[in-house]
């Protein structure tokens, strides 16, 4: 079995937590992403399974054993950095089973391992290259091919895309995913690129100062964020924020959604899973996708948008502009973006009529942020 788990890691630099009370269970033959913006702690945490970090406090175990004091050579996990970190006088093969070689591993396994992962990779008529002839995507191939051959408990790896072409990103990221799934080998993933997230991970946990945020699926991250920051991080464009009110009605003491001017009843289905008090401030989240041009035949917030910038991206068109945010007769707006049908007619400095589904909203906390649907799960438990 080998599976990852932190337990109540935390590493503090002056005084100041970079991990805190970070708790995670990478399971045997999953592959995990660890995502966040620059300096959320992901590397860090990244490099505290390594050993390559000592915590401040926590435990760190690999296959139920605690390694947590355990020199880095001694856990038996291989590393892929963002740079190739090649030796430039060795050959593609010579690199390859370096490992091996410090190992005291026997030459007919050398060359067994060797050749077997040159051809997942697709490096066989290169084993006898140096990295200096071979291109970007064939060096990070190459660092993958020498930690397949150690034939380690876990894969770590530390944006090893980082430094690739995008078209050529796209290419590895699919190359990885499909060698993590054949080899079925556990695998703790770091990037701050979300598509390389969602496309690639059986799991996503996002980091924020220090924090887990979430952890789930990618659908489940991307339908049901648990609270702002995770709805505005995950997805592109990022999800629109506008300020709302959640009241009760007092005619027929249904729940409604006031934004401006305009009042939405609040479907039964939705209000069954919100822990939401009478008068509660909210913050709306609506995806770029979740607008339509056209009324929904159910109830739905409409949005006006001052259009100021179009981009055309061939597949659809990005309108993004200005709406009302407050009272009718308040200037106050926030920004918004809708994502469209590339042959929808709008131009820059028009107008522009969105709908927005109730149905399809996420409703935040406007205190704290957190979901109001993630506090009526916890509350029921």
């Amino acid at each position: 079995m080998s599976t990852i788990e932190l337990r109540d890691v935390t590493l503090t630099y002056d005084d100041r937590p970079t991990l805190e009370s970070l708790n995670l269970v990478v399971e045997d033959g999953e592959f995990l992403v660890l995502i966040g913006p620059s300096g959320s702690g992901k590397t860090t945490a990244l490099r505290i399974v390594a050993g390559l970090l000592a915590p401040t406090a926590g435990q760190v175990l690999v296959g139920g054993r605690d390694v947590t004091d355990v020199p880095p050579a001694d856990r038996d996990l291989a590393m892929v950095f963002q740079n190739y970190a090649l030796y430039p006088n060795m050959t593609v093969r010579r690199n390859m089973e370096f490992a091996l070689r410090l190992a005291k591993v026997d030459r007919a396994e050398r060359d067994r391992r060797v050749t077997a992962a040159a051809e997942i990779l697709g490096l066989t008529d290169l084993l006898d290259r140096r990295p200096k002839a071979l291109s970007g995507g064939q060096r990070q191939r190459v660092a993958m091919g020498r930690a397949i051959v150690r034939q380690p408990r876990a894969f770590l790896m530390d944006e090893p895309l980082s430094n690739l072409d995008a078209k050529l990103r796209v290419r590895v990221r699919g190359e990885i995913a499909r060698l993590q799934r054949s080899l079925g080998t556990t695998t703790l993933y770091v990037t701050h690129d979300q598509t390389e997230a969602m496309t690639m991970a059986d799991r996503i946990a996002v980091l924020h100062d220090g924090r887990l945020q979430q952890l789930g699926t990618p659908d489940e991250l991307f339908s049901h964020p648990a609270n702002v920051f995770v709805a505005t991080f995950i997805g592109s464009p990022p999800t629109n924020l506008v300020p709302g009110l959640l009241s009760e009605s007092p005619g027929t003491g249904s729940l409604e959604l006031r934004v401006g001017d305009q009042t939405v009843e609040v479907p039964a289905a939705i209000r069954a899973g919100l822990a939401a008090p009478t008068g509660t401030e909210v913050t709306i989240g609506v995806r770029p996708h979740d607008v339509q041009t056209e009324p929904p035949a159910d109830p739905a917030l409409i949005f006006d948008v001052e259009v100021d910038l179009i981009e055309r991206l061939g597949t659809e068109t990005l309108a993004h502009g200005a709406v009302p945010s407050g009272p009718p007769t308040s200037p106050e707006t926030c920004r918004f973006t809708a994502a469209l049908d590339p042959r929808t007619p709008v131009t820059s400095g028009g107008k522009l009529r969105l709908y927005a589904a109730v149905d399809r909203l996420h409703l935040f906390d406007s205190a704290t942020g957190e979901t109001l649907r993630r506090r009526a799960l916890l509350a029921a438990a």
